[in-house]
């Protein structure tokens, strides 16, 4: 099974990286499902919807940018004998798909000391779950004047399987623990980043 996709060949819409993950969600059930498994969807957002991040596109000459919220994946492969871990993120400077323990360490300065209204939550979902569960009527884009923020994605707005037009919201919100089978569990970034070391210590 091929895990190196490129970027190339999926479909992307800046400023939707819901939309974007989901997409390659569906590329993956599509192509290879045997993959989809092994795969989990990851909203990073907070209460104050200010994430800090490092080594992406949009920070051009900065160091750094401040999100909202963004979305990536994760795929855990486990082969006998050996296993690996990567993430995708369109939005990154980094390799795509990157390394969990380089994506982590670049993207997130662990290591750096953050005021609270910048530390980091993470909604992690099974990304069969989330091609279940997921809609955006993309009205969360639309400004004052009635036009999007940016343009939005050529095809149809995404419905869930049963038949709702806006789940998005109960992604972003972090102070939200209801219903996890359908929209996952929220970690604290400390938490999530030693349960990210102790897989990068699994793997070598």
């Amino acid at each position: 099974m091929n895990i190196l996709l490129k970027k190339e060949d999926l479909v992307y819409t800046n400023c939707y990286c819901e939309e974007n993950i989901y997409k390659l969600c569906r590329y993956i059930l599509d192509t290879q499902p045997a993959l989809l498994p092994q795969c989990s969807v990851v909203f990073i957002s907070n209460r104050e919807k200010k994430i800090p991040m490092w080594y992406q596109i949009a920070s051009k000459d900065r160091p750094f940018v401040i999100w909202d919220y963004h979305v990536i994946m994760l795929l855990a492969k486990q082969d006998p004998g050996s296993a690996t871990c990567f993430v995708y993120d369109f939005d990154s400077v980094l390799p795509f798909p990157c390394a969990l323990s380089d994506y982590v360490c670049k993207s997130f300065q662990p290591d750096l000391e953050l005021l609270p209204e910048f530390e980091r939550c993470f909604r992690t979902i099974p990304a069969f779950v989330y091609l279940h569960h997921f809609a955006s009527d993309r009205s969360h884009m639309i400004g004052p004047d009635g036009q999007y923020l940016a343009p939005p994605p050529t095809y149809p707005a995404i419905e869930s399987q049963y038949h709702q037009k806006m789940t998005l919201p109960r992604y972003i919100d972090m102070d939200s623990s209801e219903q996890p089978e359908k929209y996952g569990t929220v970690l604290h970034q400390d938490t999530f980043f030693a349960q990210a070391t102790r897989v990068i210590n699994q793997i070598r």
